[in-house]
């Protein structure tokens, strides 16, 4: 299993700080063979995240996607100076979340590590 932000490792007082949504947020990569994303990256079934006690499958083209519109939000969130207990309604493949803004930095960072981690392990010629 390729988890991204390993929340088994999370301490008791983080997760006590942050919350459990914060705390549990994952993406889980897939077996990805270097075949198939050669041929066809943007459509093949990349991972599936883990958020808010949902699974959300999602392909290349859906992650990257995501990210961008998870960081445009952020930006916007961190520009008004929202404060740190509003909820902020997202769409993310269909799916509404609402989240905090750590929330929402987290699953930012989890996107585009997952991202970084996907490219790389294709240019090394891994197999995911």
């Amino acid at each position: 299993m390729n988890s991204i932000n390993h929340p088994w490792g999370i301490t008791e007082k983080f997760k006590q700080r942050y919350g459990e949504t914060w705390s549990e947020m994952d993406f889980i990569v897939s077996k990805i063979s270097n075949y198939h994303f050669k041929n066809d990256p943007l459509n093949i079934n990349v991972g599936t995240l883990h958020i808010c006690n949902k699974s959300i499958s999602m392909t290349f083209k859906q992650l990257i996607g995501s990210n961008k519109t998870v960081s445009d939000l952020l930006k916007g969130v961190y520009f008004e100076r929202t404060a740190k207990d509003v909820t902020i309604p997202i769409n993310i493949n269909n799916t509404m979340l609402y989240l905090k803004k750590h929330e929402l930095g987290r699953l930012s960072e989890t996107l585009a590590d997952s991202i970084g981690c996907i490219e790389k392990s294709y240019q090394l010629g891994l197999y995911l």
